[in-house]
């Protein structure tokens, strides 16, 4: 019993830290970005380089956000990566200059993503100053690409990437997808990982990236980054490793992506990544499976346990840790903009979390993570 009390307020104080650390990181505008505020006068050509294998679904509406910019000089490339539902097709009547894929298997030691955006380098003009790598399923706000190329070109910045706003539709994304964003932003506060002094904790978010094209040549282009399933945060610490200058911020205004559209893909594309994530140490994964039970799902089975046994001060206490907890996953709901109903299910989206850290490691183990047809 006593076990069960320590439970509670060990798991009260985390949450009530959780309420903190919204409300400080919602004061602190450090770090983010949005689309009103100053323009450069100028702004020199931005390449925008779009990687695509399969995007059939996505890549008319991704071009038509780009196309949609107020950025007054763009050029964009779609790399089609081998595919076989007609995405080529499809950019170049979006009105992109399309790089086609090279057949057959990737060259020993690639991994897809790196290699379609290593062809598209060979590909840019000599004298290309700015690219941005942009994902598919990305929708720009039209001040996107102006806004975050005049913060580059005024911070001097040479790498800027940020999180935007998670698109979500079916139900499973809905409970997935909140317990796996929070377990990300949890672990990358953004003063730490914008601190030059701390160059091994620096991430970026491959949805979008812009870099200086001088500086992304420096560090060897994505050649730096070729079997890195994770390869946005390897080319943004590679940057770092040159001293370079990398900058990641909140982006939610300034664009949004709907990374998965049901269970399946949610599983195969967060079992791809997560252990890498965890940059392959057993010790994270048990330190995130342990967090994740004691102050996610213990909190439901002492309370329900409590009322089975007749244990009325028990069942009480654990009963306003629950209230706490869906009053700040509620509060957190409405700032980024999701139905509140979802949250009922938290503890559901908690145990698939476990469910997807664990078999992450037993995929990378097995050499079984499979990704639009590549196995990884």
């Amino acid at each position: 019993m006593t076990f069960a009390y320590l439970l509670v307020l060990g798991a009260t104080l985390f949450w009530l830290g959780v309420a903190r650390r919204v409300g400080s990181s919602r004061a602190d505008t450090r770090y983010r970005l949005g689309p009103e505020g100053p323009v450069a006068a100028t702004l020199p050509r931005l390449h925008v380089v779009i990687p695509a294998r399969n995007e059939a679904r996505n890549i008319g509406d991704c071009l038509r956000s780009v196309g949609a910019s107020d950025h007054p000089d763009l050029r964009v490339w779609v790399v089609d990566d081998d595919s076989t539902d007609g995405t080529g097709e499809l950019a170049a009547l979006g009105g992109a200059t399309v790089i086609q894929g090279e057949g057959g298997p990737l060259p020993a030691g690639w991994k897809g993503k790196p290699r379609a955006l290593e062809r598209a380098r060979s590909h840019l003009p000599t004298d290309a100053e700015w690219i941005v790598f942009l994902d598919a399923d990305v929708r720009l706000h039209p001040h996107a690409l102006s806004r975050l190329h005049t913060y580059a070109l005024a911070e001097e910045v040479d790498f800027l990437s940020g999180f935007g706003r998670l698109v979500m539709g079916s139900f499973w994304e809905h409970v997935i997808q909140p317990s796996v964003g929070g377990l990300i932003i949890a672990g990358n506060d953004l003063a730490v990982v914008n601190d030059p002094a701390r160059k091994d904790k620096v991430i970026a978010n491959g949805q979008l990236i812009l870099v200086r094209a001088a500086a992304h040549a420096v560090v060897g282009g994505h050649t730096a980054v070729k079997d890195d399933i994770l390869d946005d945060v390897g080319l943004a610490r590679a940057f770092t490793a040159h001293g370079f200058r990398v900058r990641i911020l909140f982006l939610r205004e300034l664009f949004s992506c709907r990374m998965y559209t049901g269970f399946t893909e949610l599983w195969l594309g967060w079992t791809k990544n997560l252990f890498p994530g965890m940059e392959f140490r057993r010790s994270a994964v048990v330190a995130v499976v342990a967090l994740v039970l004691t102050e996610f799902v213990a909190p439901y089975i002492v309370f329900g346990c409590a009322l089975g046994r007749g244990e009325w001060t028990l069942a009480a206490c654990a009963g306003a840790l629950l209230l706490l907890m869906h009053a700040v996953r509620g509060w957190m709901d409405r700032i980024f903009g999701q139905p509140l109903l979802y949250g009922l299910f938290q503890p559901v989206g908690a145990l698939l979390l476990v469910g997807l850290v664990l078999d992450s490691v037993r995929r990378t183990r097995t050499g079984t993570r499979l990704w639009k047809g590549r196995t990884y």
